[in-house]
């Protein structure tokens, strides 16, 4: 009987241990899911805002493109006159 108390007790509160543990990395991982499944969704709307972004600056280089095109068609009417 001693030699059971002696082994037993030792084993099971290595087992109940184990478990704990296990339990902890358990709430660790969701936890950790949660905040990783936070960044993503901040990184998904901050590719949205920057194809926005660009999107914007696109159409705002092709519109002073064409201005610089329609300058340039002016200049050299007036250069032409100017001779």
């Amino acid at each position: 009987m001693h030699d059971a108390i002696t082994i037993g007790v030792p084993v099971f509160v290595i087992l109940f241990g184990i478990l704990l543990n296990q339990r902890a990395v358990d709430k660790l991982e969701s936890r950790m899911d949660a905040r990783f499944n936070s960044v993503d969704s901040r990184i998904d709307r901050m590719k949205t805002e920057i194809d926005g972004r660009l999107d914007r600056i696109q159409s705002d280089l092709s519109q002073f493109y064409r201005d610089l095109g329609d300058h340039g068609a002016r200049i050299e009417a007036l250069e032409k006159r100017a001779s």
